[in-house]
């Protein structure tokens, strides 16, 4: 079918039935759970603390003709989240909301036709009606208009080109960094005298401890803008409602280890690490959030390495280290590379855009793994 024939519209019920069968043939496949078990995730995938209000919603691109069919072309779904942004000559953040774009799908018989950019091109004046209103090929838009997308491309910069109109851009890549460290060879530094005591973390642990963290993210983002005041900032913030997704995920896919610890934490200080567990392929401890400084790093990487040790990860990933712990991941074996996959790249719909909609001047601050969806 022409591309100018189809539009994009909010998924009825049937039709988001239907996109979770196509999901688990593909992304359950992928993800070594059945088709049964895949759909049993994504029951238990909208109770969760991130879906809730209304910040769940699945996307389809259908014909203008048959807006209802469940023999639509693709799919995906977007969540909605609070997201800080400081501007240039801003004095402090400004909370708003943005959306995180996931689980883009086209079936197989529909593919290298055009359907996968159609959609998300489309998709932009579905977040951002304000900047881009096209009401004949988008029927309806989320409840809050968004100041930034983000999506984790495995296709490289594809998305780049899903632009919402001529002569702009889509998502653009932000460069992003993982250090990994192999349990085996991890150095940890000797102490001049004993090590600070830690505290392994239970899941209401984690959400304590980050719902604690959550009103030091302003002064993180203000510290940038110190740094260079020319530049736009945003994180995605409270960060506790988010991380959950990363730990239901690791819960579910196959090999998890049975009732681990989910973070760490030195107690009386603010230093604290929260991880989950993937195979890619083999066991990983992943760390989805990370407060510490160089004296507290080491205390808080050995106990993950512990953790690692006991549940038989074979190694550690921790996304975009602070440029302050540079040194110490190095000196405690860390190889820092970029990332081969879940590329970060963002879309900027709010004031002070770029020419064109350009993002180069606009920084995804605090792009660690509780965000990824």
């Amino acid at each position: 079918m022409s591309l100018d024939q189809l539009v994009v519209k909010q998924a009825t019920k049937s039709q988001s039935h239907e996109v979770v069968v196509r999901n688990a043939s593909y992304w359950g496949a992928n993800s070594g759970l059945s088709a049964e078990d895949f759909i049993k995730f994504s029951e238990a995938f909208k109770q969760g603390a991130f879906t809730r209000d209304g910040r769940h919603t699945v996307w389809v691109l259908v014909p203008e003709s048959d807006p209802d069919t469940t023999d639509f072309y693709a799919s995906c779904q977007i969540l909605a989240r609070e997201v800080l942004t400081l501007q240039p000559g801003q004095s402090a953040p400004v909370s708003s909301f943005g959306h995180a774009v996931s689980s883009v799908f086209v079936n197989a018989e529909h593919r290298g036709k055009g359907y996968g950019g159609r959609l998300m091109s489309l998709l932009h004046s579905a977040m951002a009606p304000h900047r881009y209103p096209n009401p004949l090929k988008v029927l309806g838009t989320v409840d809050q208009p968004s100041t930034v997308s983000v999506l984790y491309s495995a296709v490289g910069d594809y998305y780049a080109r899903c632009a919402p109109s001529q002569g702009e851009t889509g998502w653009t890549l932000q460069k992003t960094f993982v250090t990994t460290w192999s349990v085996s060879t991890i150095r940890i530094p000797s102490a001049k005298g004993d090590l600070p005591a830690v505290e392994l973390l239970s899941e209401s642990d984690v959400e304590a401890t980050l719902s604690s963290d959550d009103p030091e993210i302003p002064t993180d983002l203000l510290r940038l803008q110190k740094k260079d005041p020319t530049k736009t900032y945003f994180a995605f913030a409270p960060t506790a409602p988010l991380n959950p997704l990363s730990v239901m995920v690791s819960k579910l896919l196959p090999g998890c280890p049975s009732n681990p610890s989910w973070g760490t934490k030195i107690p009386g200080t603010g230093d604290f690490m929260t991880w989950v567990f993937f195979h890619r392929p083999d066991l990983r401890l992943v760390a989805t959030r990370l407060r510490a400084s160089t004296e507290s790093f080491p205390v808080l990487l050995n106990a993950a390495a512990r953790t690692a040790r006991d549940t038989k990860s074979e190694h550690i990933e921790i996304w975009n280290v602070p440029e302050h712990l540079k040194e110490i991941t190095q000196a405690t074996g860390g190889e820092t590379t970029e990332r081969p996959d879940n590329l970060s790249a963002f879309k900027w719909y709010g004031q002070q855009s770029e020419p064109k909609g350009e993002n180069s001047n606009i920084i995804w601050a605090l792009d660690e793994r509780y965000s990824w969806c």
